[in-house]
């Protein structure tokens, strides 16, 4: 009898321990079922945001969800910012998705990396395929962007070693994460370190990682879209619908050599090379920036004047006038001065003299006056005409007051140059000397400035529609190439001809050889890469996009290559 009775204990306290190993293990794989739905959400989330235009941080994620919605009708919706690395629980609402809770019936909490949430109202973030988590796992640093926690039933958790004691008592209407989350997890205030185990009896957090891996192919494909959408369209228009030249054959710049493009500031100083066809998009900065080692890209003097090749025929030195349908009168005196600054990069040009009208029919409008002048550089970057900065004044004599022309503003035009240069032609018509009730003759004065090749808006990071590009420097992980056909140095025989001088991109083993211009984004860092790098292989894999002749393609994206063909024109 007391064998059987002892072997009948034995059967009920096994039963009961695999028991609840069974419970145990049926509440894990219920746990991990909510915390993948979460994590899905998470990304798609991040995703659905990243493509949508004025979405000014494309990659950011959620803050956790705002404490004081809690108990409210808005509970679940995200806090508009937070300090990070912040621990709450998860905007389920945020999400679109139910209420999610773990086995316990707790709801699921969040934890969200520095960089990648808002931590105030109006934040500017720098997220790209470059970008790495800021949260620590288990010791690996840099290991997770984000984490979502299953909390699991309340505990007294005892002092030991990274766990602090604590008898966790629970409220739900103003719930502290250390009476859900216990140990390394429970730091307060939250610091960036995070574990997924502890001492048994005090820790059952149960936790899922969001890693880069996770979230840059999706966050690369959305910037693909956006690219193409928001950024190609910019690119076609720098040197093509203005500039002389026709939006239906527009000329691009000339590329940059490759060059350590970053993560961090890199090495590049993103100027084109007239005998560069394929390289990093020429994204240096003239103007706005500081010159310095942490900004490489910043070239305030890039664009100069040229020195002209016959110094006794300074033919910029003049302004030149038209008659007949320009307008009547002549320039009967010219002087011409630099203003400040040192050759090749005086801030301006001035010329000033003496016009007439036509004495025979004085009510005819005034003469048209002109400047010409050369700059250097201009096709190594992208540039924007600023007519703006050329001014005309006129007067009647001194010591009257110079008079802005405005009825019939400044206009200009710009040439391109095979060698990169860019002929500039400025011109306005001076008011008619008889109805402005002046004598027979008058002053004029006409400013042409430097900055009046600028920097394109491309450049600009407060730019309403592609200052997100800038800002998140999604320039430093893309390669440009353009047809030699399309670029400066043939712009007498634009457009390129398909299957001759045009580039190739190929696409499931399709060819198609009429692309004027393509970038390739490059994707997050594969295991066998090493950035920052002056390597292209570091950046790209296909070997059809590394081996730099006209051949591109567009590969299949998986775990071994992630490159991304962009289009920027074709025939």
């Amino acid at each position: 009898m007391v064998t059987i009775i002892t072997l009948g204990a034995m059967w009920l306290f096994v039963t009961s321990l695999s028991n609840a190993s069974n419970r145990t293990a049926q509440s894990r794989q219920d746990n991990a079922r909510v915390l993948a739905e979460a994590k899905h959400a998470l990304a798609g989330w991040m995703i659905r945001q990243a493509i949508e235009a004025g979405e000014n941080n494309p990659g950011r994620l959620p803050c956790p969800e705002a404490a004081g919605y809690i108990g409210t009708s808005n509970e679940g919706i995200a806090a508009a910012n937070c300090t990070l690395p912040t621990v709450g629980r998860l905007p389920w609402r945020t999400l679109g998705l139910t209420k999610l809770v773990d086995a316990s019936g707790e709801p699921l909490w969040y934890v969200v990396s520095p960089g990648w949430a808002l931590p105030t109202v109006v934040s500017t973030l720098s997220i790209n395929s470059n970008t790495t988590g800021q949260l620590t796992l288990d010791g690996a640093a840099n290991a997770a962007v984000a984490l979502i926690v299953a909390p699991g039933p309340a505990l007294n958790v005892q002092a030991s070693a990274g766990c602090t004691a604590r008898s966790q008592a629970r409220n739900a209407l103003a719930p502290d994460f250390r009476d859900y989350l216990e140990c390394e997890n429970a730091t307060s205030p939250a610091d960036a370190v995070f574990v997924t185990n502890g001492p048994a009896g005090s820790f059952n957090d149960q936790v899922l990682a969001l890693t880069t891996r996770d979230l840059l192919p999706g966050l690369e494909a959305a910037i693909t879209k956006r690219i193409e959408r928001e950024i190609v369209p910019r690119l076609k228009g720098v040197y093509g619908g203005n500039f002389n030249i026709s939006a239906a054959t527009p000329v691009y710049p000339y590329a940059a050599p490759f060059a350590d493009p970053g993560p961090g500031t890199g090495t590049s100083d993103y100027k084109g090379d007239p005998t560069k066809y394929q390289g990093l998009l020429p994204f240096n900065q003239t103007q706005g920036c500081t010159v310095s080692a942490s900004n490489p890209r910043c070239t305030p003097n890039l664009v100069g004047w040229i020195t002209p090749p016959d110094p006794l025929a300074n033919w910029w030195d003049e302004p030149w006038v038209y008659d007949g349908v320009g307008g009547w009168g002549y320039i009967d005196s010219s002087s011409c001065y630099w203003e400040s600054g040192s050759f090749p990069t005086y801030d301006a040009r001035i010329c000033e003299g003496v016009y007439y009208e036509d004495a025979a029919f004085p009510a005819n409008p005034g003469l048209i006056i002109a400047m010409q002048a050369k700059f250097s550089n201009v096709a190594m970057g992208l540039r924007a005409l600023v007519a703006t900065k050329v001014q005309i004044y006129a007067r009647d004599d001194t010591p009257d007051a110079w008079i802005p022309v405005t009825a019939d503003p400044p206009s200009a035009t710009l040439n391109p140059n095979p060698d990169g240069s860019a002929t500039v032609t400025v011109s306005g018509r001076l008011p008619n000397i008889d109805s402005m009730a002046w004598d027979n003759w008058a002053q004029f004065k006409i400013r042409l400035e430097r900055q009046i090749i600028g920097d394109h808006a491309l450049l600009d990071a407060t730019d309403a529609t592609t200052g997100w590009f800038v800002r998140n420097e999604w320039y430093r992980l893309l390669y440009y190439a353009v047809a030699q056909g399309e670029t400066a140095a043939s712009v007498a025989s634009l457009p390129c001809t398909p299957g001759t001088n045009c580039l190739t991109v190929m696409s499931a083993g399709v060819q198609e050889n009429n692309k004027r211009a393509l970038v390739l984004l490059a994707g997050r860092s594969l295991p066998n890469q090493a950035r920052p790098s002056t390597a292209l292989a570091n950046f790209l894999e296909s070997t059809e996009n590394t081996n730099l002749d006209t051949l591109f393609e567009q590969p299949r994206i998986d775990a071994s290559v992630n490159d991304r063909a962009i289009v920027i024109d074709q025939n």
